[in-house]
């Protein structure tokens, strides 16, 4: 006669879900009664300032993880010292360190350099004082791009740079 009861009793299933309460179910209700709909809702996320940022890369910039796949770090090193540029501008030491690392980005992966890897580096160069540094460097992006007008640009910003200092 067991097979009775499993026929017409409830399953284990059927009864658990009718004994208990869904209060989970009720936060959803008043939460979708509070938002709007197709608005999302972001939670836990802040903005880290360009110093908490800066520590971040840094302690990636090195990991075997990083290392280990030449596009992330070369992506890695560019946003580094795109920051180290915004901060340069209220202490001077982070021009050099940006240099140094455009330096380990030409060491570690000179064909992947591009344009305006080359453009941010001479205008880092001239900012951190390294005047000769920056004229080697044009000339050598000279050789690389030839004609392009944008070096004329920067040689124009980098003899500003020696005019005012």
């Amino acid at each position: 006669m067991g097979f009775l009861r499993k026929l017409f009793g409830k399953s284990k299933v059927k009864q658990v879900r009718t004994e208990s309460e869904l209060s989970f179910q009720k936060g959803l209700d008043e939460r979708e009664d509070t938002t709007e709909i197709g608005k999302p809702v972001v939670r836990g996320r802040t903005t880290t300032s360009l110093q908490g940022q800066v520590k971040l890369l840094e302690e990636r910039l090195n990991t075997p993880e990083t290392r280990s796949t030449p596009p992330r770090h070369i992506e890695v090193i560019r946003k580094l010292a795109d920051n180290y540029l915004k901060l340069g501008e209220e202490d001077f030491g982070y021009y050099i360190k940006a240099e140094n690392l455009y330096k380990q980005f030409n060491v570690l992966y000179p064909l992947h350099m591009e344009k305006i890897d080359w453009i941010v580096w001479i205008e880092v160069s001239a900012k951190a004082k390294l005047i000769r540094e920056a004229r080697r460097l044009l000339e050598e992006a000279r050789m690389l791009f030839p004609g392009d007008i944008e070096f004329d640009e920067i040689e124009s910003r980098v003899l500003h740079i020696t005019e005012s200092s």
